[in-house]
């Protein structure tokens, strides 16, 4: 069973076009998904949001760094820095490849 954030969006809105009440949404959920269900708040946040509607179900790209890494010359040369030293910590390897 899918148990993404994006999934369990899915079926939030599906059971709130059924006309289901927030409070019977999260007990029906955390019945089926247990721990990896998303929190009462948030069920109730995402219900008022489509009421509104034109809600995306889909997470919203951020902004920020990214988390991978995806230039092949950093890549080696914080391989090289761990090989050389493999008890480096991260700091030590981030002011080292600048």
């Amino acid at each position: 069973m899918d148990s993404s954030r994006s999934a369990q969006r899915a079926v939030i809105q599906f059971l709130r076009a059924e006309g289901e009440h927030a409070s019977q949404i999260y007990r029906r959920m955390k019945g089926v998904y247990g721990e990896q269900c998303i929190a009462r708040c948030f069920i109730f946040r995402w219900c008022q949001r489509y009421e509104v509607g034109g809600v995306n179900i889909k997470d919203l790209p951020r902004t920020g760094q990214a988390h991978v890494v995806t230039n092949s010359a950093t890549t080696s040369a914080v391989n090289d820095l761990i090989r050389q030293n493999r008890r480096s910590t991260h700091v030590k390897l981030l002011l080292n490849c600048r």
